[in-house]
């Protein structure tokens, strides 16, 4: 498991939280909950920013997106 975890809220939108602090992590002094898909990337990319400047690969971390969008197209058929 890596430094932020991104969880799929009940409402369809997504938390990114801080597995060190176990709060909701935060990203330009903004928190990032109730995001909606297409804005996971670049809120996880500046939290990771935020604790760790330097270089850091978004694709371990954003496989739960691919995870949701399998299991989302399995309740749609």
């Amino acid at each position: 498991m890596g430094r932020f975890e991104i969880v799929e809220e009940p409402t369809g939108t997504f938390s990114i939280f801080d597995t060190v602090t176990e709060l909701p992590a935060t990203a330009k002094g903004d928190v990032c909950i109730g995001l909606y898909r297409h804005e996971v990337p670049l809120a996880l990319l500046a939290a990771v920013e935020t604790v760790q400047p330097g270089h850091f690969s978004l694709l371990p971390s954003l496989s739960v997106l691919n995870d949701w969008r399998a299991h989302r197209d399995d309740l749609l058929a």
